[in-house]
């Protein structure tokens, strides 16, 4: 991810960083509650002054690591989108995208009791964000069977309005729900039958007979 996508109003700065940092260890190791403005910059190595320029709270801080969090999974479709190549399959591109969001759950497990604790804190801006990145791999998927639509590969009668987040709910319940601790073999069977399911629902082809143009 590019710095420029990840920074917040004081985002890039060598502090902020260290802050965020700070905070983020900090809040796995000791636990939310336990920490302290003024352990953050300790451990940070900057004045509390510092980080209070740059978070109101901790809860602030906490909003940030979550912001970064989620926008990983609205990158996913604007990466696959900006690398697609000729070559590659509607079906690759809907098993890369799965795959993708599946190993970015597990690349930041460590962060899954902060993911519980933003969801119910008050202020926490979670539904929104997460809403945000639900939308971008809605999309993308909705694009590539647009273009298939087009190309007369859906099944008849397929409404892609309701089946495309039907479909992707499916794939979302999924995602959120996977087990951080999985393998990378378990990984590429679940992030298979989520695709093949997501496909037969669709099209009226297999996927070893789609040739894309």
């Amino acid at each position: 991810m590019t710095t420029a996508l990840l920074a917040g109003p004081s985002g890039g700065t060598p502090s902020y960083e260290r802050i965020l940092d700070a905070a983020k260890w900090l809040f796995i190791t000791r636990g939310f509650p336990s920490t302290s403005m003024e352990a953050i910059a300790q451990q940070a190595n900057v004045v509390r002054a510092t980080v209070y320029n740059n978070f109101t709270d901790k809860e602030a801080i906490l909003d940030e690591l979550m912001r970064r969090y989620i926008l990983g999974y609205t990158e996913i479709p604007q990466r696959l989108r900006a690398k697609a190549r000729p070559e590659q399959t509607s079906f690759e591109l809907v098993e890369e995208m799965i795959r993708s969001a599946i190993l970015w759950r597990i690349e930041n497990a460590e962060l899954r009791p902060l993911i519980d604790l933003s969801k119910h804190l008050p202020r926490s801006r979670w539904s929104e964000w997460n809403a945000d990145a639900d939308a971008a791999m809605l999309g993308w998927i909705s694009e590539i069977h647009r273009r298939d639509a087009e190309r007369g590969l859906l099944r008849p009668g397929v409404d892609l309005n309701f089946a495309a987040p039907a479909l992707y709910s499916m794939i979302e319940a999924v995602i959120a729900s996977f087990d951080v601790k999985a393998n990378r073999r378990r990984v590429n069977g679940a992030v298979r039958q989520l695709t093949l399911l997501h496909w037969h629902a669709l099209y009226r082809i297999e996927p070893d007979d789609l040739v894309d143009d």
